[in-house]
C-alpha cells in the first residue's frame, strides 16, 4: 500500500460517522451521563476552544473595552 492510502486509511480509522435520518433527532451523547461527566466534557470543550483561539484571556475583564450592564438596573 503507498503512502497515500496509508493515510486515507489512519484518517478514516479516526473518524466517527453517525447517519441520522432526515428529520429525526439526533441522540444526545450524554443521554447517560452525569451531570459530573456532562461539566467536565463542557469544561474540556472550553479548553480545546481556548487554546485553538491562543489561550485565555491575560488582559482583565475590567479592562476589555465596552461598557457593563448589570441586570435589573435602570438602563439610559
Amino acid at each position: 500500500m503507498d503512502a497515500r492510502k496509508l493515510r486515507a486509511a489512519a484518517r478514516r480509522a479516526r473518524m466517527t460517522v453517525e447517519v441520522v435520518t432526515l428529520g429525526e433527532r439526533k441522540p444526545s451523547p450524554y443521554a447517560n451521563s452525569t451531570p459530573e461527566e456532562r461539566l467536565a466534557a463542557a469544561v474540556q470543550l472550553i479548553g480545546h476552544h481556548q487554546a485553538l483561539r491562543g489561550g485565555f484571556p491575560t488582559v482583565p475583564r475590567e479592562a476589555w473595552p465596552g461598557e457593563t450592564f448589570v441586570a435589573g438596573d435602570p438602563v439610559g
